[in-house]
């Protein structure tokens, strides 16, 4: 009998992790494990890319005063005020109740962390993923909540070395961290790349784009600034940002500022951005952190090269800059990063060799072994 699989996260909307999340979702029912995801929040753009046999439920934040008054919402509580009030019991019971999982996941900090801790199945594996650098996230204000919650977990699960290391500074050792590089479905990638894209890729001179969720860390508006100034310098350089945000409407407002709007574009990649990444000479990541970054590995996947701010993920999926271009972690450093790949059409050549060299990197079956030895050992 397969064993039964409980994955908690907030949702399935636009980003890394939720992207992970489907890819190994999608690997271990191929594997005959039975897989369920749980989210509580209605955003749902990655559904149609999971295998028909996973279980997606989503079930709603608990009802209560504070949301069925909204004054009172805005004026005294949060959103999910009665999830950040409430026990991890009371957490695990309202949102799993009594279904029984062999396995159960919590797939992200915050309340998916709370549900699984506070979990009640005595019989079950619990496992927290940790995708980030905790230092730069804020959670070690809460470290010692977390910490508390994280030695109910049989095993940790971080997506990087430097992942590890952030959380080992924070929580200390728990003695059940492991690291396990992201997932990514390699194939799936390459042939999703040849795919007509959603809108018409822009295109103009030496072109580049950023693929992220829009907001504040990853940088955009330096990225935003740098290309900027390198056009106002004459240099026949774009950019498209593919991705959704809540900050997408100051990115608008940005461009504008700056007349941009006929050399930096804002896309939607839906559920299936590489066809932006392959048409690209470059993809940047400007983030100030990152735990991993998916797209960056994505990039690599289709030879594509990578100029990243030098930060802990893409440091080590780069190796110190031997897969791709590591700069200073500044708007100088992404403005003279550019500059040098736009007057150096070689040493761009070369780094696009590189690239096509790192694609052993992410062996899927090795990293499913790994993650499915967590549940069998």
């Amino acid at each position: 009998m397969s064993k039964s699989i409980l994955f908690v996260l907030q949702s399935l909307r636009m980003g890394g992790a939720e992207r992970v999340q489907v890819t190994i979702a999608n690997k271990l029912v191929q594997a005959g494990y039975d897989v369920t995801i749980l989210i509580w929040k209605p955003y749902f753009t990655f559904r149609d890319n999971l295998d028909e046999r996973v279980r997606l439920i989503y079930k709603a934040p608990d009802e209560h005063l504070g949301n069925k008054i909204p004054y009172i919402r805005h004026k005294f509580y949060d959103d999910c005020m009665w999830e950040l009030r409430a026990t991890p019991k009371q957490l695990y019971k309202y949102y799993v109740g009594k279904k029984h999982y062999d396995v159960e996941i919590a797939f992200f900090h915050g309340i998916a962390l709370d549900i699984v801790s506070g979990s009640t199945n005595k019989k079950a594996k619990k496992i927290a993923w940790v995708h980030h650098n905790v230092e730069k996230r804020g959670i070690e204000r809460e470290a010692e909540k977390a910490k508390k919650m994280y030695h109910q977990i049989h095993n940790i699960v971080c997506v990087s070395q430097s992942a590890r290391d952030s959380f080992l500074r924070v929580f200390g050792d728990t003695g059940n961290i492991n690291v396990i590089y992201n997932m990514l479905p390699i194939e799936e990638i390459r042939s999703k790349a040849q795919e007509p894209a959603q809108q018409p890729i822009p295109h103009s001179g030496f072109h580049t784009v950023m693929l992220a969720r829009f907001h504040a860390p990853k940088g955009y508006k330096r990225l935003i600034e740098s290309i900027v100034k390198l056009r106002r310098e004459g240099k026949d350089i774009s950019l498209s940002l593919v991705g959704e945000g809540d900050e997408k409407p100051q990115i608008l407002e940005l461009i504008r500022e700056n007349n941009a709007e006929d050399y930096i574009f804002v896309v939607n990649g839906g559920n299936n951005p590489y066809p932006y990444i392959k048409a690209a000479d470059l993809l940047v990541c400007s983030s100030f952190t990152e735990g991993y970054n998916l797209t960056v590995a994505e990039a690599l996947i289709l030879g594509v090269p990578v100029l990243s701010t030098d930060c802990a993920g893409p440091r080590e999926i780069l190796d110190n800059g031997k897969y791709g271009m590591l700069v200073e972690n500044s708007e100088k450093g992404l403005y003279e990063g550019l500059k040098t790949l736009y007057e150096s059409p070689d040493l761009l050549e070369e780094y696009r060799k590189k690239a096509i060299k790192r694609q052993d990197f992410f062996d899927e079956d090795a990293i499913l072994k790994q993650i499915t030895a967590l549940f069998e050992g």
